[in-house]
């Protein structure tokens, strides 16, 4: 059967980049992913590169499914860990790779390395994307239940359907106290990193960087 791995490279820093992921990608043929991931491989890729970009996503996968399906050994890296807000889902929805094997490689999703870097145990905390571009109401319901009932909320934000600051005044039109401690990690690992510690009334009035995570506490302390 032909395979495929999709290969997580951590969420952005050199130093999160697992060696499992480094040898994935140094014995494949053809190695796939946005150009910051490739990057990451520059002494390690020793195939043909393929730039991922949000415009030629759908006939990259197509091209990809067909390398896979002739024999060749194919890596698609996919930032942070594959599993989550990451390029599992795309390929398993795709319908593209039904005959594949699909092995995973797991990276260090930006989600861990916020946790980490705020000293978070998220063993209750509920984890939400959207990254997905479009956000539903029911969607929303569900982030503003979680807060209303006091559990924890680790959240990856999209700089326009539904931002920090977006998700903040949301929470505050639905009853959430104006208080509520508010974290914002931006570019997490990477030199320009920045840690936001703040409230809920203050994140609606605020803008932040695309790639960042939000962690909403509304129950046990936060340490750091």
């Amino acid at each position: 059967m032909a395979k495929i791995k999709i290969v997580g490279v951590g969420p952005g820093s050199p130093d999160y980049v697992t060696p499992a992921a480094r040898k994935a990608v140094h014995h494949a043929q053809i190695v796939i992913g946005a150009q910051r991931s490739l990057s990451l491989f520059i002494e390690d890729i020793k195939g043909e590169q393929i730039v991922l970009t949000a415009k030629n996503l759908n006939s990259a996968l197509k091209s990809t499914a067909e390398s896979v399906k002739n024999g060749k050994e194919v890596v698609l890296l996919s930032t942070g860990d594959p599993g989550f807000s990451g390029l599992l889902h795309t390929v398993l929805e795709s319908g593209l790779f039904a005959n594949v094997e699909i092995n995973v490689v797991p990276g260090v999703s930006s989600i861990q390395a916020c946790s980490a870097k705020l000293c978070l145990s998220w063993d209750d905390s509920l984890l939400l994307t959207y990254h997905e571009g479009k956000v539903t109401e029911e969607e929303k319901q569900v982030l503003a239940l979680a807060v209303s009932s006091g559990q924890d909320v680790i959240l990856l934000p999209d700089a326009k359907a539904f931002s920090p600051k977006d998700i903040a005044s949301y929470l505050l039109k639905n009853g959430a106290d104006k208080d509520l401690p508010v974290f914002v990690c931006e570019n997490i690992t990477l030199p320009d990193e920045k840690i936001s510690s703040s409230t809920l009334a203050k994140v609606s009035n605020q803008t932040f960087g695309s790639l960042c995570v939000m962690v909403i506490k509304a129950n046990s302390e936060v340490k750091g």
